[in-house]
């Protein structure tokens, strides 16, 4: 079921890039603010049904403060950074190379959580970055103007606080074993950061910049699909090895490839090597399913 919820989760993720990227032809802004508030109802709507089936959660101090941490590298560092990456360079190559987050994540896992990996996901693990790095190679050299180079720069450090934040997650709930409470809080940090600095930042009222985040129905859709993307990531984790959860969200990009194809072929070209790379990646998915 964990691996079934990592695939859903990575599903939303693709399908949120594409209608990110449309947004963005509409927009001058990456409609960071009214996204996360989207994704504050989605999992407050979540949150509010498990309490009708399950009694209170016993909350630890401990456990918030490591979920507000993770939601906050995720949705405060690691979501702006590919946003920006996405309006540069587009939403293929921007989510490829932002899911090189796995290494980060894997690192974490063992150094911090001491978590094992068996030998079959491992490779499975080794096959998903070998095709990432021979994109990202490929990008780079294909790519030589500064702004799309800042572009991948974005992603990839998008993909640092992706990584821990994901790590993290994992940290918090063997603290605090509440995935849903745990995706809300991550989501409420975030918004507040964020109103925080659009309230400073904004020339107008702050209710002038709420109205005019709302005048983009791509935005609002991404916002509920990155909602209910989260609410999958956080379920898969509390079920699974946060390693093989993060490694299966990594058919992403070759989904995300799929569908530019169809829906942004004005907007994008897709290069042929992403074949190569899909079919690594797929094959490195398959084996952690499979085996892990």
């Amino acid at each position: 079921m964990g691996f079934l919820l990592a695939f859903l989760s990575a599903l939303c993720f693709s399908i949120t890039n594409i209608v990110l990227k449309k947004g963005m032809t509409h927009s001058t802004t990456n409609g960071l603010w009214v996204i996360t508030l989207m994704n504050v109802l989605v999992l407050g709507a979540a949150l509010l049904a498990a309490s009708f089936i399950k009694e209170p959660p016993q909350l630890t101090v401990n456990g918030i403060l490591l979920f507000a941490t993770a939601g906050f590298l995720i949705n405060v560092i690691g979501r702006p950074l590919l946003y920006k990456s996405i309006r540069i360079n587009g939403s293929s190559k921007a989510v490829s190379i932002k899911n090189s987050a796995p290494v980060f994540t894997l690192i974490f896992a063992l150094f911090f959580l001491h978590e094992r990996i068996a030998p079959g996901p491992m490779i499975g693990i080794i096959c998903i970055l070998t095709g990432l790095f021979v994109l990202a190679v490929f990008t780079f050299k294909e790519d030589r103007t500064k702004v799309q180079r800042s572009g991948y720069l974005y992603a990839l450090l998008a993909a640092v606080g992706y990584g821990f934040g994901q790590g993290l997650t994992k940290e918090a709930m063997n603290v605090l074993y509440e995935p849903v409470l745990g995706a809300f809080i991550g989501t409420v940090i975030a918004l507040f950061v964020l109103t925080v600095y659009e309230t400073f930042r904004t020339d107008n009222s702050f209710f002038v910049f709420m109205k005019a985040s709302f005048r983009y129905p791509h935005y609002i859709w991404a916002g509920i699909l990155t909602g209910f993307a989260l609410l999958f990531f956080y379920l898969s984790a509390s079920l699974i090895y946060v390693s093989y959860s993060v490694a299966i969200l990594a058919v992403d990009p070759v989904i995300t490839v799929i569908l530019a194809y169809f829906f942004l072929k004005k907007e994008e070209t897709i290069p042929p090597v992403l074949l190569i790379v899909g079919i690594l990646v797929f094959i490195g998915a398959g084996l952690i399913s499979l085996l892990g």
